[in-house]
């Protein structure tokens, strides 16, 4: 918290009336900010309660200065949605703290501090890129790339040179290679590598390599299958894994929390009912990408100024997305019309 903000919420707080004495000095002053963003932004405590994903029951007794505990703990969540929404109000889902996007995050940190492999997998949908991408453009010194089926050792040096080492072409592979272990080596510098499950072992080896000459970290972000590829002991890919210090479980799909917390991000302000988002959860199956870029995207073209309700919902799914009905009646009543 910056010193003018400080100020602006030891005077608010000043004149609100006597603390529990478990609520510290910066727990008042946060819980003052708290306030006047939700007043200056509009924003309702359900609303800001799914963001940070607490309880909406505890935000408003921390705010009425009745928890029971000290609130520091929740506070802190409640922060880091604030920032998050002040800093991507442009985005049409913005980032939201999921528990996808936090193992992202601590696979990128784990790699980036100790300098090691980290595997990051789930299934498709799950929103692996989407955290990855938000990731390598709020930490500088990332390189972020996208292995592909047809890639070749050769065509990922030349790959790595462009984007790590700045490689206008020129030159050997061998020199490429040089090139992105000058720029890396010893850095506090990350290599992500998505969908790294259709890399082969000649790719992996040579990322392998790069690890070890340039002490980087390296994620390999893929599907299942990557977990497959390298989990067997005494594999072929054996020193990638004695390499490897974070390697949590395949991520298979999102939780209901995780679905408010993108719903909620998508809308705003708005109170979304708590059964409309039962319905986009159930709808999605786990699949952030089809909340998202399906549902999500969908209600937004075909709205018109109706009310979010779970009827709209199913008008959407249904009409738009050829999903089968979850409602009782056959066919959805609501018929649609995009918006111009």
């Amino acid at each position: 918290m910056t010193t003018a903000e400080q100020q602006t919420t030891a005077h608010i707080a000043h004149t609100i009336p006597s603390w529990p004495a478990h609520y510290s000095a910066d727990d008042v002053a946060l819980i003052a900010l708290i306030k006047q963003w939700m007043g200056e932004r509009n924003y309702s405590q359900a609303a800001l309660a799914r963001l940070a994903r607490v309880s909406a029951s505890s935000l408003n007794q921390i705010l009425k200065g009745v928890y029971a505990t000290s609130p520091t703990k929740l506070l802190v969540p409640l922060q880091s949605a604030m920032q998050h929404a002040d800093e991507t109000s442009g985005d049409v889902v913005n980032p939201v703290e999921t528990s996808v996007y936090r193992v992202a995050t601590t696979s990128c940190n784990m790699a980036r501090r100790y300098k090691n492999f980290t595997m990051f997998t789930g299934f498709v949908g799950v929103g692996k890129t989407f955290a990855l991408k938000h990731y390598a453009a709020t930490h500088p010194n990332t390189h972020l790339i996208e292995a592909t089926p047809t890639m070749t050792p050769q065509s990922l040096v030349k790959l790595l040179a462009r984007v790590v080492a700045g490689s206008d072409g020129r030159g050997s592979i061998d020199d490429k290679f040089s090139a992105v272990v000058d720029a890396l080596r010893n850095t506090d510098s990350l290599l992500v590598v998505d969908e790294a499950e259709t890399l082969t072992p000649k790719q992996l080896h040579t990322l392998r390599r790069l690890r070890d000459i340039a002490n980087v970290g390296i994620v390999l972000c893929g599907t299942e299958h990557l977990h497959s590829l390298i989990q067997p002991l005494q594999g072929q890919f054996d020193q990638i894994r004695s390499r490897t210090g974070f390697w949590p479980k395949t991520l298979k799909c999102i939780t209901k929390d995780d679905a408010a917390a993108l719903v909620q991000s998508a809308f705003g302000t708005e109170d979304v009912p708590d059964a409309v988002i039962d319905r986009l959860h159930a709808y999605s199956k786990g699949s952030a990408r089809m909340l998202s870029e399906g549902l999500i995207a969908g209600i937004k073209q075909f709205r018109r100024g109706h009310a979010l309700t779970v009827e709209l919902v199913d008008a959407v799914a249904v009409q738009s997305l050829c999903l089968a009905s979850l409602s009782p009646e056959t066919k959805p009543a609501k018929s649609l019309q995009p918006v111009a």
